[in-house]
């Protein structure tokens, strides 16, 4: 029997094995096996777990999303008072290669995790087989509508690893086939979008909107969710596949528009915004929760780490400035003097524009050490989707397709809730540049700033990014992260990205 009818065996049986380093690496738990524990529906509901808890891995392996979606942008700045988040300095000027070089190894952060992408790879493989053998296995406990669903909520989060590793890395190998084991080339981002998009499309009347037990609030994929997800792969695509974008922002348009008519979210009110990253609101689409009491923290955490001090970080001896601050004239542009908008108030203290570290932003305290001698960050959860982000992505596609009345009262919902003014100005793009705006303002922290600038063409204007890439290195992959060169060892047929390896 030669190799690799050993290694495909292996992979059918114990869903890869240390033996047998094919295509990614990929060794999901044991318990993911279908054959073996895939039984009944306690079964199917503790694979889904294992699941979303693989995601949860990859995200908390480092602290992923703030690198990735808002530090990059080089709106935040590294504050002169304090050492040891240098990679503030790296990350934000675009010097990935020097920050990997340096920090890569390091064992507090990992940062390295930011270059490998077999963590996602995980959580596809096991939404794969769980789709395969949910679909062809009979299970007396199960009805057809749990069934659906169960399939659905694979998809969703298969399509939403294919998401985030778009926005990291570029092209990606791309599969939906169970058990898979040979090694793929990468394929172009915008195909493996519309894979997603139209995989998603299919399950996506499968799920509930709500569910009814309050623990799966807001942690299990609903379809709100779901089209919300369509959304963000719309407009991502929208934004490369400039031949098409007219039809990506209309279907982002009419998933939208479907999300908000069903009328199954709300915007909390501003007051209320600590409840909404305490976790499982109405305004909440997706989102991985945290736990400081129980040991349940994920490295994304370290954002607030980043723009708090003292009382909000202790102890006070080594807490006296935060490390690092968003930029005075970026909070100038987004949030003007002499106009309303509570989230000033909420979210700031009277060091906003202090550019250095006695600035600090609140938006996420909620639990935070009241021992003088402990050193905890707030614990609140990661929202990867909520109903504003949903709002404003319609509100950007309303207006690309010239549908400009529409796109401001939708602008507009967000703007009210902040006791903001409601724009009321031109059409075009002082519109698009307004919900840009918004999207900044709203989301600020929350891991899309830098995606949102990737897309929109915006990371060429040092308007909004503090250190533009020019089109060559754009066109060069300047935007994407660097590859972990250990992946051509896995798979020979894996390109690295190329502007990192001049």
């Amino acid at each position: 029997m030669n190799r690799k009818i050993i290694c495909l065996l292996a992979l059918l049986l114990a869903l890869g094995q240390n033996g047998c380093k094919k295509f990614l690496d990929v060794k999901p738990l044991d318990k993911l096996s279908g054959n073996a524990f895939l039984q009944d529906k306690k079964d199917i509901e503790s694979n889904l777990w294992d699941t979303y808890g693989l995601l949860r891995d990859k995200l908390g392996s480092c602290p992923f999303l703030p690198n990735a979606g808002d530090i990059r942008s080089g709106m935040m700045a590294e504050s002169p008072e304090e050492a040891g988040r240098n990679y503030v300095h790296f990350v934000s000027q675009n010097d990935l290669a020097t920050f990997i070089a340096l920090r890569g190894n390091d064992g507090l952060y990992h940062w390295g995790e930011l270059t490998r992408w077999q963590g996602f790879y995980k959580v596809i493989q096991a939404s794969n087989n769980l789709f395969y053998e949910v679909g062809r296995r009979d299970f007396k406990d199960v009805s057809e509508t749990e069934r659906k669903r169960y399939r659905a909520e694979a998809v969703f989060l298969r399509c939403i690893a294919y998401w985030i590793m778009i926005r990291v890395w570029g092209d990606v190998p791309y599969y939906t086939d169970p058990y898979h084991s040979d090694p793929l080339p990468r394929e172009k981002m915008t195909i493996v979008a519309k894979g997603c998009l139209d995989d998603l499309a299919k399950v996506k009347d499968d799920l509930p909107w709500q569910y009814s037990d309050p623990a799966y609030v807001g942690v299990r994929a609903t379809k709100g969710a779901l089209l919300t997800l369509m959304m963000e792969l719309d407009m991502w695509n929208a934004g490369f596949d400039k031949a098409n974008a007219r039809s990506y922002y209309q279907q982002a348009a009419d998933m939208g528009t479907e999300l908000v008519s069903s009328k199954q979210y709300d915007l909390l009110l501003l007051s209320d915004y600590r409840k909404l990253f305490q976790g499982r609101t109405k305004e909440s689409l997706f989102e991985i929760a945290q736990n400081a009491n129980y040991n349940e923290i994920i490295m994304y955490n370290t954002f607030s780490d980043l723009v708090l001090h003292y009382p909000y970080k202790r102890p006070v001896a080594t807490h006296q400035h935060s490390y690092s601050y968003y930029r005075a004239d970026f909070l100038r542009r987004l949030f003007p003097t002499g106009q309303p908008d509570a989230r000033v108030q909420y979210w700031f203290d009277e060091n906003m524009f202090a550019d250095n570290g006695d600035f600090q932003y609140l938006k996420f305290v909620n639990v935070y050490a009241i021992n003088d001698k402990e050193d905890y960050n707030p614990d609140g959860n990661v929202i990867l989707f909520r109903y504003a982000d949903g709002i404003l992505l319609l509100a950007e596609a309303l207006a690309e397709l010239n549908r400009d009345k529409e796109a401001m009262d939708n602008l507009n919902l967000i703007r009210n809730r902040a006791l903001a003014n409601p724009y009321n100005g031109p059409g075009g793009q002082p519109l698009k540049d307004e919900i840009f705006a918004e999207r900044a303002r709203e989301l600020m922290g929350e891991g899309h700033y830098y995606f949102d600038l990737v897309r929109t063409g915006r990371i060429f204007n040092s308007q909004w990014c503090y250190y533009p890439l020019t089109q060559l290195q754009f066109n060069m992959g300047g935007w994407t992260w660097p590859l972990d060169p250990v992946v051509q060892n896995q798979n020979p047929l894996i390109q690295l990205n190329t502007y990192w390896t001049n």
